[in-house]
């Protein structure tokens, strides 16, 4: 099988947020068990996607055996940048053409495995619900320490409702300057209608002021006085 290239991202701000996301995470593994979590955006473009794939890395990065799910079966794999060197994925699994083992894809992330969302499925929701999705469920618990499912926007369609309510915990991702305060909240109702455990939102698409104000010491290790002194205190 195939190794899938994950793309590695070197932005210093963007790994500091990621960070404080992954130790959040662990916290709440550690505290409540939680292993599974869904990761979909309120509304189309908020950037789900993306934050599914840095997120996972990260995760994979501090040493936890982690698989990434891309649950969008809606779409072709040709528009998907991680699918294009795929030969099968989730659905093929569900609608029985081939084995689990199959789907799950090594990357060149270290501890990182990839699950393509495969053949294209019109309507995929009964395969969400069906007997071999509860099988996909139980084996990836079994094998990995963290399993991540990138799932379709809320108001686009209901799949990521139908994985919420199975997995551990749901985070929603906005983004700054497009997601709706109205489209924000149908979706954390939607959520809580189905009665998945949302534990928060990442919001997606600040610009680096916004950043700062809001973490003001972000880069406190990387300012060269403080370098500077930790030299000098070294050659005493």
């Amino acid at each position: 099988m195939k190794m899938l290239e994950i793309y590695k991202n070197d932005n210093v701000v963007l790994n500091d947020a990621f960070d404080q996301a992954v130790m959040n995470l662990h916290v709440l593994k550690r505290q409540n068990g939680y292993k599974s979590f869904v990761i979909c955006g309120c509304e189309p473009g908020d950037g789900a996607t993306t934050v599914a794939i840095n997120l996972a890395a990260a995760m994979a990065s501090s040493g936890w055996k982690t698989v990434l799910i891309d649950g969008d079966m809606r779409k072709k794999s040709s528009y998907k940048r991680l699918n294009e060197n795929a030969n099968c994925g989730l659905s093929d699994y569900l609608l029985g053409k081939t084995a689990l083992e199959n789907v799950i894809y090594d990357t060149t992330t270290d501890n990182l495995s990839y699950i393509p969302c495969g053949e294209l499925i019109d309507n995929p929701i009964r395969l969400l619900c069906s007997n071999k999705m509860n099988e996909v469920r139980e084996e990836l618990s079994k094998s990995f320490d963290y399993v991540i499912y990138d799932m379709p926007a809320l108001d686009s369609s209901m799949d990521a409702k139908v994985i919420a309510v199975a997995a551990d915990a749901t985070i929603l991702v906005s983004a700054i300057g497009k997601t709706s305060k109205a489209g924000l909240v149908e979706a954390a109702n939607t959520l809580q209608e189905g009665k998945a455990n949302l534990i928060g939102t990442i919001i997606n698409k600040t610009d680096m002021d916004q950043y700062a104000s809001l973490h003001k010491d972000y880069d406190y290790f990387l300012k060269e006085r403080y370098a500077g002194k930790s030299k000098r205190k070294a050659k005493r």
